[in-house]
């Protein structure tokens, strides 16, 4: 059994959005080594994200230059909803992405990618029923 986090890091600034990215553990120990999912910008200032895994990376971890600020179990995942997260990740990118080329720059963000990978575990019952609801009640900017 896996144990899957929403993670949060501080904000550049009181009107930024928090970066949010998606953990897995296999222990409870918040100085566990954890896979984290995630998307980035892929840096061609148009607002659109690339998937990224990074893995063997303290659960309380700095990332990049943003400090740690706080976490949320969702719940426990077995291990073929691991082996998928790497899917989801990527599909939910795409949402993002289109949304942004709808919408424009940057209006669908990494906190958007987050809530759809939630939704759609939760809708699978491959999370406890009101995990999107708690997810939604996470900090989000500044």
């Amino acid at each position: 059994m896996a144990y899957l986090w929403l993670v949060w890091y501080h904000a550049s600034s009181k009107m930024s959005p928090k970066h949010w990215a998606l953990a897995v553990t296999y222990e409870l120990n918040e100085r566990a080594y954890a896979t984290f999912y995630q998307i980035l910008a892929d840096g061609n200032g148009m607002g659109q994200f690339v998937p990224n895994v990074m893995r063997r990376v303290h659960l309380i971890a700095t990332h990049g230059d943003q400090a740690y600020e706080g976490k949320l179990l969702l719940g426990e995942i077995l291990d073929n909803v691991v082996g998928a997260l790497e899917m989801y990740s990527e599909s939910a990118a795409d949402m993002v992405n289109s949304q942004n080329r709808k919408r424009g720059v940057g209006e669908t963000n990494c906190q958007d990618w987050t809530m759809i990978i939630i939704r759609s575990l939760e809708d699978a019952q491959l999370l406890p029923k009101g995990t999107l609801a708690k997810a939604e009640r996470c900090p989000r900017v500044g």
